[in-house]
């Protein structure tokens, strides 16, 4: 990792421009899809074709329903801005006491629900 930090900028307003623009971009991409999906969802496609083409574009249907149910708890800025919910949802991960969490593969964890 050491080498990946040395390639990085020593301009602090770089830096600082970067990760604006990161925190943006993190944020939005979510929704974004979330919108895409559901739009593709209630007029793109006959019913039961949705999870073959999520399939094909790389988006298991799970993955495609909770980017939709994103959009739609979010959509409407009821919640306030999101650019944040990754970092939060991911600290909360990172933070989750070792007894609820398991492994579950080499890039994922699966949080235990009593």
């Amino acid at each position: 990792m050491g080498n990946e930090l040395s390639m990085l900028s020593t301009d602090i307003n770089v830096i600082t421009a970067e990760i604006n623009a990161y925190q943006r971009v993190a944020g939005e991409a979510i929704f974004e899809i979330g919108k895409r999906l559901k739009h593709v969802k209630e007029n793109d496609l006959a019913h039961g074709e949705f999870g073959n083409w999520a399939e094909s574009i790389g988006i298991h249907p799970t993955d495609a329903s909770r980017f939709i149910k994103v959009f739609d708890e979010v959509g409407g800025s009821k919640l306030g801005t999101y650019t944040n919910f990754g970092l939060k949802a991911l600290y909360l991960i990172a933070t989750m006491p070792e007894a609820h969490v398991e492994p579950f593969d080499d890039r994922l964890i699966r949080i235990k629900v009593d």
